[in-house]
Parts: C-alpha cells; sequence; structure tokens
C-alpha cells in the first residue's frame, strides 16, 4: 500500500471540474491538490472530499514575505502544491495538467497511480560498459554483467493526442502530420531530457530540488518552468547516483495551447535554452541531498549563466525555496491515502 498526493493548476473551472470527474475513480484513495492561478477561489469543489482547494491568498498567508517565489498567471503556480503535497509525507507526489484524462483504450488492470509507483520502484537501468570497437567484443568486457541499476526517484510519464511541442516545432507538425511515439527508458547519467509538467511523479525527498521556475507576470521567461527544473533536478540525480526514467504511464492530452501566444511567450527564453544546461553542467556539486545540491546550483547559476538579473532572482528564490522544508515540518497525519500498488 503506497500513500500518493496530486497536485493540478487550474484557471478554467470548467476544465477543472472534467478533470475531477473523469479521473474520479482512479484517484478516490489519493489525495488531489488543486491550486487555482487566481487571487481568491472563483468556484467550489466541496463535494469531493479528498479534494483540497488553494489559491494566492492562501499562498500569500502561509509564504508570507516569501510569497514572491510562486509566480502567478503561469502553469508554474503549482510549486505552492509541491509544498503542501510534501507537507503530508506521501509516498509519491505527482503533478498533471487539467487538460490531461486517463487513455481511453487502457486495458491495464493496474491503475495509473500505481503505474507511476511501479515504474519509481523497477530502478533505472542502462549500459556501464561502452565497446571500443564495432562488430567484435575485445578483451575484457564481463559476458553478462554489463548495465547497471540505480534506485528510480522521479518518472516522467507521457501522453497521447496532444504533443508537448515547442511553438516551431507545432507550426512544422501541423503541416507534415506525423504521430508522435515514445518508449520506456532511463535517461542516462550525464544526458539531460525535455521535462514536462503535464505527467511526473517522484519521491518527496526530490521535491526541495523539484520547483517550476520564476515564469509569466513579471518576468521576462515563459514556458520553460519546467523544462528548466528538469534540468536541474537531472543534474542532482546525477550526482547522487539516482535514476530519472521516462515513458509510461501515459495520458490523454486533450487540448493544444494557443500557438501565437506560445510563439511570444517563448522566444525570449529559446537563446537562453540553448546553453543553460552548460551553466548547470559547470556547478560544482558536494551536496548529500537533494536541498544542499539545489543551494549549491542556486549558488553558482548566476556566476556562469549570462542571463542577468532574471538568474540573480531565479536563485534568490531557489535558495528560498529549500528554506521552506527547513521551516516546515511535515505533518504527521497527512491527507493522502492508500492506493493499491499493484
Amino acid at each position: 500500500m503506497i500513500k500518493a498526493t496530486i497536485v493540478v493548476p487550474t484557471i478554467r473551472e470548467s476544465c477543472i471540474r472534467d478533470f475531477l470527474r473523469t479521473w474520479e475513480r482512479e484517484f478516490s484513495s489519493a489525495h488531489v491538490i488543486v491550486v487555482e492561478d487566481n487571487p481568491e477561489k472563483t468556484f467550489d469543489l466541496g463535494r469531493y472530499p479528498n479534494v483540497s482547494h488553494y489559491s494566492w491568498a492562501d499562498i500569500d498567508s502561509e509564504l508570507g514575505s516569501s510569497s514572491w517565489i510562486i509566480p502567478r498567471r503561469t502553469d508554474c503556480v503549482r510549486s505552492y502544491g509541491y509544498l503542501k503535497a510534501w507537507q503530508e509525507k506521501p509516498d509519491m507526489i505527482v503533478t498533471l495538467d487539467d487538460d490531461c484524462y486517463p487513455m481511453e483504450q487502457d486495458n491495464s488492470r493496474t491503475g495509473f497511480l500505481a503505474r507511476h509507483w511501479a515504474r519509481l520502484e523497477e530502478g533505472g537501468d542502462e549500459d556501464a560498459w561502452q565497446q571500443s570497437g564495432r562488430g567484435v567484443v575485445t578483451r575484457g568486457v564481463p559476458y553478462f554483467h554489463t548495465r547497471r541499476r540505480r534506485r528510480c526517484v522521479l518518472n516522467h510519464g507521457l501522453w497521447t493526442r496532444v504533443p508537448d511541442y515547442d511553438a516551431p516545432t507545432q507550426l512544422v507538425e501541423a503541416r507534415l502530420g506525423r504521430v508522435f511515439s515514445f518508449s520506456n527508458q532511463t535517461i542516462p547519467a550525464g544526458r539531460y531530457f525535455p521535462m514536462c509538467g503535464m505527467n511526473v511523479a517522484w519521491r518527496p525527498e526530490v521535491t526541495p530540488a523539484f520547483y517550476f521556475l520564476l515564469m509569466g507576470r513579471n518576468y521576462e521567461f515563459d514556458r520553460f518552468g519546467d523544462i528548466w527544473a528538469g534540468v536541474f533536478v537531472k543534474r542532482i540525480c546525477d550526482h547522487l547516483g539516482v535514476a530519472v526514467l521516462s515513458g509510461e504511464p501515459a495520458v490523454d492530452h486533450q487540448r493544444a495551447s494557443n500557438v501565437w501566444a506560445n510563439l511570444k511567450k517563448e522566444a525570449p527564453g529559446l537563446e537562453v535554452n540553448e546553453t543553460l544546461w552548460t551553466a548547470v553542467d559547470a556547478v560544482t556539486l558536494t551536496g548529500t541531498t537533494f536541498g544542499e545540491c539545489y543551494r549549491e546550483i542556486a549558488a553558482g547559476l548566476p556566476l556562469q549563466c549570462a542571463a542577468g538579473e532574471y538568474m540573480k532572482k531565479l536563485g534568490q528564490a531557489m535558495v528560498a525555496w529549500t528554506d521552506l522544508f527547513e521551516q516546515t515540518i511535515p505533518e504527521t497525519s497527512g491527507s493522502a491515502t492508500p492506493i493499491l500498488a499493484g
């Protein structure tokens, strides 16, 4: 038996009601945290006893002078939900977008949450030996034991129907009409991956380094909050010797966002995205926990990255984020409830 908490950001009442109705059976034994991206709650979700509903007012009330680190008018407002989920001490935290639904023809006997948990428990498996030639295996390579298995702390679930394209690719694919597909994989140590926040599960120990960044209103960048967060957390996972998986379980992503609006939002960050990972590579990590390593990236990133005042502000926000986990005592009787693991 495991405990799971699901975090969903929303700004549309119709979408979140459809989301909760569609997932009601699957999530009946879990706790769902809805973070509404409005100053106050604009609708009532009282008919769902396992749902907690927050807005900006709750963020400001709990975080006080640190509430600025939770950006507004962006899906990155969901980071507040990550904090609330961590306080409950679940076994697993999952985040989904409010336009993601169960697969229509999913005949698996194992539920969505249980499959995320199974992937976390499965661990990461990758090659530990590299051949030095082609066609013939040279002396010294083990015959059987050539792969490494590491404990998994984050599973990046994927999606069908509407892929997570950037705006330029969305424009190209609108003409070509190619089909997006995926397979289960371990993201190799030393490599980054484009982490989309639509469908991710992780162990709570990761949360002090799992923060969707300063985006949207009041900031020059948008639509990179989850992507850059994934770069940071993958760098830390590699340093700590733990694995990140990508693939199943998938969700049905039903709505494509406006490509022209996305193009405007993404444009300022495209150049930074080209080199941000190299700046993260250049930061020396010595910490032994996710929080310690995240503080090291927060301190080193402004020195390595040329994005000016934004990176300085981001570094401050990242440190303030880790501070929340030192100051907050997790609740011992959290609302997360058991689900079957298989």
